[in-house]
């Protein structure tokens, strides 16, 4: 069984080609310095990863809706504020790819943007992924219409038409002098061995069903959420973890005069 300081030692292993630029100065209140933020979100995928702890089976929802959508990708013209970039921006592809092919990890989303850093009290969230709830239901015989959402590098066509499995919102922001993130993302994963349900749960427990009607389906998984916030440097790569899933972020400064 690996626990989670196992999990970050193999991880570490498979990310040593990330950036080590020394540390950016951060933005300042008159005129803010840009950055481009690229975010990969991937799952543990060893069985018993989380298995010796109990997980809420409500852990709350990040508030994904009131999240800026990331402007789509355009290559003419200067760049805009919260604005996704095309995969050629990327350099954490090297980290996508070894992922892919570990054993013991699955990348899941790939999200880059630009964007200037606002005061922590004032700069807003972006958009991370596609909740099920974001995707209108299709009338009988029409194709499902998707809401704005956060536009990915690595797969962006396919996951801006259907909900992703991690979704949730990240913050690039300053805290005086510093640079700090902060990411609130759930993982649609599997049923926990140990689940403590919520109060409002047990509150609204239903009532035993009368003979004849339809009980509903089990679910067949429940959401894991990852809340953290950390200071982060430019040109050096942060990692944020969970015992089940985790994220890697690289910001970078960049120049848009």
């Amino acid at each position: 069984m690996k626990t989670l300081a196992t999990v970050a030692c193999v991880l570490t292993l498979l990310l040593t080609a990330a950036g080590n630029a020394a540390p950016a100065p951060a933005a300042s209140a008159a005129q803010p310095n840009w950055y481009n933020v690229e975010v990969i979100v991937f799952r543990v995928l060893d069985p018993d990863a989380g298995s010796t702890e109990t997980w809420p089976v409500d852990p709350g929802m990040p508030d994904w809706a009131a999240a800026q959508a990331l402007a789509a990708p355009n290559s003419i013209g200067s760049a805009v504020p919260y604005q996704a970039l095309s995969p050629v921006s990327e350099q954490l592809g090297e980290q996508w790819n070894r992922l892919r092919h570990s054993k013991n990890f699955e990348p899941l989303l790939h999200v880059t943007w630009t964007q200037p850093a606002l005061e922590r009290e004032s700069a807003p969230s972006v958009r991370i992924g596609v909740p099920p709830t974001a995707v209108t239901s299709p009338a009988a015989g029409t194709a499902a219409t998707p809401a704005p959402a956060a536009l990915t590098g690595t797969a962006a066509a396919a996951l801006a038409l259907k909900p992703t499995q991690v979704y949730g919102s990240a913050k690039l922001s300053t805290t005086g002098p510093y640079l700090h993130f902060d990411v609130d993302i759930v993982l649609q994963g599997p049923l926990a061995k140990q689940a403590t349900p919520s109060a409002a749960t047990l509150s609204s427990a239903m009532p035993v069903p009368a003979a004849g009607t339809t009980i509903a389906t089990a679910p067949v998984y429940q959401l894991y959420r990852l809340r953290k916030d950390m200071r982060v440097n430019g040109g050096k790569v942060a990692y944020f973890d969970h015992p089940l899933f985790g994220a890697i972020v690289l910001v970078t400064p960049v120049h848009h005069q």
